[in-house]
């Protein structure tokens, strides 16, 4: 088998994220990114039960990631203390270039020759990127075939002009402006005039780099038809098939002190359920997604924590059966209500 092609990795460049229970399909995602262009992968975990965090000290071994694991206080989201972990991160200090992104969400870039390094030259020197979410959906599976990629399973997605379509993931220039970070975007300090462009390529605004939400979140949505996938899209991957979603359940929510598992039931479904349109930009570079999770696997140690990670989930699984089916009962209830 040929060496998967890593020559265009862009030195300086880290992409960070916060994961609990994520099973086997974590893999896929580190070496997307790899693949993608991404130097250094910084991984940190809380409480994983499924054994995922042993196939990351593996990867960490393997030089793929850094992992680090953390414990929240009750107070505090796994996502806001990861969030606050990283800026005295030896990896996130060091960096040129940054982007958050969860392990649901895969950067696809639609410009150049579809790597990282395409995408920053596009850039000409901005600051940064707000890339918009595509939203894909289940495409009616309620189950998930473990010999299959996430990113081939699953090609029917929702239209640009989805509200969730303008929520943005935002590949920036670390700069001393920055004055904190976040799941979606960091905060510039006011004052500052950072160049951050849409999707098409044309600045955003002050009121999305400067304001907060309610809540005091930053801003992670874009003013309605700024939305554009012309330089990049993030897959998002928000439900795969129910019997992901059910294990997305029972791990809970990563923003909310104490992982909560409200979120995850029918309003989840009729947000992120989107099947309209069919999206198989990915595809040609599945072979070679493929190939380096093979290579990847030919690590026996690797294999053996991969293994154990997919029989857990199985095992999960099987006690969740009660909870796909109420998924699958409100999903074709949704479908009922959309029908002509």
């Amino acid at each position: 088998m040929p060496a998967p092609d890593l020559s265009q990795t862009v030195a300086g460049t880290c992409l960070m994220t916060a994961i609990k229970d994520e099973g086997p399909d974590l893999l896929e995602w580190v070496a997307w990114h790899r693949l993608l262009g991404f130097d250094r992968v910084l991984v940190w975990s809380n409480d994983c039960s499924d054994g995922c965090d042993l196939m990351l000290d593996r990867l960490a071994q393997m030089g793929w990631v850094d992992h680090m694991r953390h414990s929240p206080a009750p107070d505090l989201s796994a996502q806001d203390n990861v969030a606050r972990l990283a800026q005295s991160n030896p990896g996130w200090q060091s960096a040129d270039w940054v982007m958050w992104l969860d392990a649901d969400e895969f950067l696809t870039v639609n410009c150049g020759g579809n790597r990282l390094s395409d995408l920053i030259a596009a850039l000409k020197g901005a600051a940064g990127i707000a890339v918009n979410w595509r939203v894909f959906g289940s495409m009616g599976r309620h189950h998930t075939a473990q010999d299959h990629l996430v990113t081939e399973t699953f090609t029917q997605a929702a239209p640009l002009e989805d509200e969730f379509s303008r929520v943005v993931k935002t590949l920036y220039r670390k700069t001393p402006d920055i004055t904190d970070i976040g799941i979606h975007r960091p905060m510039w300090r006011e004052g500052s005039a950072p160049r951050v462009l849409s999707g098409a390529g044309k600045p955003v605004n002050d009121r999305f780099l400067f304001s907060k939400k309610k809540n005091g979140r930053q801003r992670d949505m874009l003013g309605n038809g700024q939305q554009s996938w012309a330089l990049a899209q993030v897959n998002h991957y928000a439900i795969k098939a129910l019997d992901r979603l059910a294990l997305k359940r029972a791990r809970g929510n990563g923003l909310e002190p104490g992982a909560t598992p409200d979120r995850f039931g029918a309003d989840y479904l009729s947000w992120f359920d989107r099947n309209e349109q069919t999206d198989t930009q990915i595809a040609p570079h599945l072979p070679a997604l493929r190939a380096l999770i093979d290579s990847a696997l030919q690590d026996p140690e690797l294999a053996q924590t991969y293994g154990a990670t997919r029989a857990a989930q199985t095992q999960r699984l099987s006690g969740l059966q009660a909870w796909i089916d109420h998924l699958a009962a409100v999903q074709a209830d949704l479908a009922a209500k959309v029908a002509p």
